[in-house]
Order: C-alpha cells, then structure tokens, then sequence
C-alpha cells in the first residue's frame, strides 16, 4: 500500500506546484500538468489556484485552445448513494474538448465531457455533460445559450 503512493508522489508533487500562483498560465503550469502526465492540446492557459485530481492522471483530457481560469477544482471521481443507503465511489474520466473557456471558481463535480465551443459561467457547478456549442452556468449548470455554428 505505501509503495503505491510512493509511486504517485513525483505526479502530486507536480500537481501541487501547478497550483503556485507566481507561475506562468501559458507556458510554466501547463508544461508542469504535462509532466504530471495529464494529456493537454496546444495553447492551453491553466489559471493560479487551479485544482486538478490526484486519483488517476490518465483520467483527463483537454483539448486545444482551452482556458481553465483561478480557483477552478476539476474532479474525476464522486460519491455515489445506493437506494440501501450505502455509498461508493465512481471513478471516470474528464475530458475537455477545443475552444473551451471555464470561468473563475467553477467545481467541475464528477466525470463529464464538456464539448467543443463552451463557455462556463464564473462559479459554476458541472454535473452532466455539456453540448457543442453553447453557453452555460448556474448550480448546477445549465445550458443558458447556444451558439450558432458558422
């Protein structure tokens, strides 16, 4: 049990210097969450403070053109109730298509897909999947507009 977060300490350690608020969002945070082996497109800006799950790097996706601004907690796992009152952990994977902004202070909550051309409202709470193409926000989040596909 120990040697298995042995192993995972170099990746925590990487995520956790991600998280320091005096480095570079274009260039300095995004190489780091690449060396932490998260799989990143190009032209990716990860805001300070920005939180990413230690469970299982392979677990995140994040496509090109992307900006995930400050204080955002990006979550692959969740708590799930059974009807007999039992409780278990659901593991998933979180991926973030292109062209994707997510404001300040938004708590993605569980595994989800976000599609292409989102835009996240500022303190937002994502628990589903989120369309192509559209504007969302709210807690939880909803689609609020959908872009016209030119």
């Amino acid at each position: 049990m120990a040697q298995n977060y042995l192993k995972r300490l170099p990746r925590f350690v990487l995520l956790r210097l991600s998280m320091n608020r005096w480095l570079s969002s274009k260039l300095v945070r995004p190489k780091l969450l690449k060396l932490a082996g998260i799989k990143m497109g190009q032209d990716i800006h990860i805001g300070a403070n920005v939180t990413f799950d230690t469970i299982n790097h392979k677990l995140f996706e994040i496509g090109s053109h992307v900006t995930i601004t400050m204080n955002t907690v990006l979550l692959t796992h969740y708590l799930k109730p059974h009807e007999d009152g039992n409780l278990s952990w659901h593991v998933g994977n979180l991926k973030i298509g292109n062209h994707v902004f997510i404001g300040a202070n938004t708590v993605i909550a569980r595994p989800v897909t976000i599609g292409n051309n989102v835009v996240i409202a500022a303190g937002s709470v994502v628990t589903h999947d989120i369309p192509d193409n559209c504007l969302v926000g709210g807690v939880p989040a909803k689609v609020i507009r959908e872009f016209k596909n030119e």
